[in-house]
């Protein structure tokens, strides 16, 4: 068992008296598979083990999500010993606007299934005479002689400042708090000063924290809040700051699970599946080969019955289908979509529903091919 390693109010150098060396395959180079991404407050990313055969339009996650309650996403917390044991990182190359690549190491799941990476931000008020955070660090996985590693959140000290700003957004549900397994990221110290009698001048400094082990992370932070000790005597007088952490958490993946119900004529009893939250119900159920194009459906642009369907253009109607129950977790029809279902308003386009509206998971049931009903 590792040793808590602490970044108390007072600064301490501490070392960690036991390491785990870390895995070889704890970074790794993920899929080439790219990734939808949402970022917001909070992050949600689709599995890398999403695929399909099929040519899926891209699309925006964060506009399909829609807004996303922090209460909703604090019932998606894992229990402490997943928490702290569900971390891996992996290495992720980026490609910028001007072509050059960029590669970071980035936490990950172990368990990309069922597990996702939340991540947001805690602000926490520094006053200057109690300099420091207020923060047990867990090393996980390091010993590396690059520095890199896993630290995770073990614990606040009673009475220090991250306890103290903790309490406060406890008390709310529409803030995050820091908790057991969180892992910091990113630290920004925000200082505000009066320089002589009227101006003020703000300095913002940041550091990136993720994937390092103890002794690096400690460093940083560490380096971080340094100019409130050494400059509260200085002329450029601190009136006031604060420290900006950016965590990352790992929750359980909410499930939506989609209960299919065909026409009688088709003599097909009713079947489950089930999806997470960012997946199109059209490309779901094509690729598990149920057929959604409807012969009788009539077409939305100008071409005659039966010609087939337009490749999730959302212009034919042969994927409508009727949403008998769960309809709010599907995201919202837009203008066109309205228009062209307005005589059967519990109809939907198959190819511009995407399930876990507001990261909610539930139960949808679904009529397929509604014109046969």
């Amino acid at each position: 068992m590792i040793a808590p390693l602490l970044l108390c109010v007072a600064f301490i150098n501490c070392k960690s008296l036991t390491r785990k060396s870390i895995a070889v395959d704890a970074f790794t180079t993920p899929q080439s598979t790219p990734l939808a991404r949402c970022q917001r407050q909070h992050q949600y990313t689709r599995p890398s083990s999403y695929t399909t055969q099929l040519n899926e339009q891209p699309v925006n996650l964060k506009n399909l999500l829609g807004p996303i309650s922090p209460s909703t996403l604090k019932s998606y917390n894992l229990p402490p010993s997943d928490a702290s044991q569900g971390w891996t990182a992996q290495i992720v190359t980026f490609t910028a606007k001007s072509m050059e690549e960029t590669t970071e190491i980035q936490l990950a799941p172990k368990n990309q299934q069922d597990h996702f990476v939340d991540t947001f931000s805690v602000e926490i008020p520094i006053p200057l005479d109690r300099v420091g955070l207020g923060i047990e660090l867990l090393e996980i996985e390091g010993g590396r002689e690059d520095g890199l590693g896993i630290v995770i959140v073990d614990g606040l000290v009673s009475g220090g400042n991250a306890e103290k700003a903790c309490q406060i957004l406890e008390t709310t549900d529409d803030k995050e708090s820091i908790m057991y397994g969180d892992s910091i990221s990113n630290a920004e110290l925000i200082i505000r000063r009066r320089i002589g009698s009227a101006a003020e001048q703000t300095d913002v400094t940041s550091t990136r924290t993720e994937c390092l082990g103890y002794e690096s992370m400690a460093n940083e932070l560490v380096g971080l809040l340094a100019p409130l000790n050494v400059e509260n005597n200085n002329t450029s007088r601190i009136e006031e700051a604060t420290v900006i952490l950016t965590l990352k958490r790992l929750r359980r993946r909410p499930t939506i699970n989609v209960k299919l119900q065909y026409p009688p004529s088709q003599n097909l009893p009713p079947e489950t599946i089930q999806l997470l939250p960012g997946d199109n119900l059209r490309m779901a159920l094509l690729s598990r080969g149920i057929k959604l194009n409807d012969p009788l459906a009539q077409r939305y642009d100008g071409k005659p019955t039966g010609s087939g369907n337009c490749g999730s253009g959302g212009l034919c109607r042969t994927c409508a289908v009727s949403v008998t129950r769960g309809g709010e977790l599907l995201s919202p029809p837009k203008a066109n979509e309205k228009k062209m279902l307005e005589e059967t308003p519990r109809w939907r386009l198959a190819c511009k529903s995407w399930v876990g509206y507001g990261m909610k998971e539930g139960d949808v049931v679904v009529q397929v091919n509604p014109r046969q009903w």
